[in-house]
């Protein structure tokens, strides 16, 4: 029954699930829509009927849960509406609109029926969120950041390398029987002078003759001579030390023959404090008059000079190792060929290894029926000699694949020979002879020695 307080415009009825006053207008046919209260979903009664239409199905709302009792209004235009006292316990709420219920379209066969949206309900898709790009100036200092860890980790692991480098030691090389032509070529290459110079060293060290033949070629045979040439005395090698020999690389069918050098050259030296000539006179300065002998023989430069010294060492790879070559050694480090030149002795005879080549004669002392050879100090090319070869002889026979003059090819030809050389006496004063000739090469460095020749008279 409507309230007699009601204004004749409106008409009320209560909520089926909070029972909370609502006012609608008058002539508002049927409308559902959501109850001001509680939020229900409720519809508004007929025009001629005071109870409420029934509920929709799954919309009730537990009491315990149903708000406190207001009064609103339903209107579907805004109506200025009189104050009125309201009941205690009813709160009177502002009007809302609320749209007229539009009747359901029939759909059409074959389509899906699909649910309505709720307003304010409507389901939202989650765009992906687009990173913001980072600018090239962001990017600079990550990228330097990235670059200085970088750096420090190398700096750190180069550090460790090197730790650890100086801990292990290196493996030892060994020669595998996989690949004997791998390493022998390696030996031949570089091997070899490690193991020339430990032996070089050895034997520099060395301060008897008994110390060094461990380290000498055929030291069984030249025992004796060694002995006898350093005089039992101790040996002191300081003026050629090891270090200051350099590698000379033989060619390589030497190498493969087991031969190997190395050389010691030390140029002509001044001492200062003895470099103090006597002044010639302006007469010898400019020609007029010729100097004396006194005078030209303080005044030579060679006289103030240190000799140079030039030492060749060969090596001979042998079931034991390397081994060094003495006689060669000894002859360019001392001079014995020069020795053996300038002071004649009749009689003497002595073996070295020489460089030969045909010679023309000095002027004035061309011998009938012979030839001239120059024999010259393999590590002192200036220590020179001339002699005289009978053609006719077992010596010039042996020579004679050398001979260039009176030939078609009429060019010089150099060779290396072991020779023994001898002092002959004559009306004329000691002569040199050619007394053997023993092989081509050096002996014991790839030559072999020859039945024994006469003697070149």
């Amino acid at each position: 029954m409507a309230n007699p307080e009601t204004p004749v415009t409106q008409r009320e009825f209560r909520c089926i699930h909070c029972s909370g006053k609502i006012f609608i207008p008058k002539e508002l046919p049927p409308t559902t829509g959501p109850c001001p209260h509680c939020g229900g979903v409720i519809t508004s009664p007929a025009l001629n009927s005071d109870e409420p239409l029934p509920p929709i199905p799954g919309s009730a709302i537990p009491a315990s849960l149903a708000p406190i009792p207001v009064a609103v209004s339903l209107v579907s235009q805004p109506v200025s509406v009189p104050p009125l006292e309201a009941p205690r316990g009813v709160i009177t709420a502002a009007p809302i609109e609320v749209a007229p219920a539009v009747a359901k379209p029939a759909r059409p066969a074959g389509i899906p029926e699909t649910r309505p949206s709720v307003p304010g309900k409507e389901r939202k898709t989650k765009a992906a969120p687009d990173p913001e790009k980072p600018t090239r100036r962001g990017l600079i200092p990550v990228m330097l950041v990235a670059l200085l860890l970088f750096l420090a980790a190398l700096v750190a692991v180069l550090l460790v390398a090197k730790d650890l480098a100086k801990n292990i030691e290196p493996p030892a090389g060994k020669v595998t029987s996989a690949d004997p032509s791998v390493s022998e070529a390696n030996y031949l290459r570089i091997g070899w002078q490690k193991e020339a110079y430990q032996v070089l060293r050895s034997y520099l060290d060395a301060k008897t003759s008994k110390d060094k033949l461990p380290y000498v070629l055929n030291a069984n045979a030249l025992s004796s001579k060694i002995e006898d040439f350093y005089g039992g005395g101790a040996i002191i090698d300081s003026d050629t030390p090891p270090d200051a020999f350099s590698i000379y690389e033989l060619s390589e069918e030497d190498r493969k023959r087991g031969l190997f050098m190395m050389i010691y050259d030390q140029p002509p030296q001044f001492d200062m404090k003895e470099f103090f000539r006597p002044l010639a006179s302006l007469e010898v300065q400019y020609g007029v008059e010729e100097a004396d002998l006194l005078l030209s023989t303080v005044a030579r430069v060679g006289n103030f000079a240190m000799e140079p010294l030039r030492v060749h060492a060969f090596f001979k790879r042998t079931e034991a190792g390397l081994k060094l070559d003495w006689e060669i050694f000894a002859q360019t480090k001392y001079r014995t060929f020069q020795t053996f030149i300038e002071l004649p002795e009749i009689g003497q005879k002595a073996t070295f290894r020489l460089f030969i080549v045909e010679d023309v004669p000095d002027k004035g002392r061309t011998i009938p029926g012979t030839r001239t050879y120059r024999l010259a100090d393999p590590a002192n090319t200036n220590d020179v000699a001339r002699v005289n070869v009978k053609i006719d002889s077992d010596v010039g026979r042996a020579l004679s694949i050398i001979n260039w003059r009176g030939t078609r090819e009429n060019n010089p030809i150099t060779r290396t020979v072991t020779v023994e050389l001898k002092w002959a006496g004559g009306d004329t004063g000691p002569q040199l002879e050619m007394s053997r000739f023993i092989c081509w090469e050096f002996l014991g460095l790839g030559g072999q020695e020859t039945p024994a020749t006469a003697s070149a008279k």
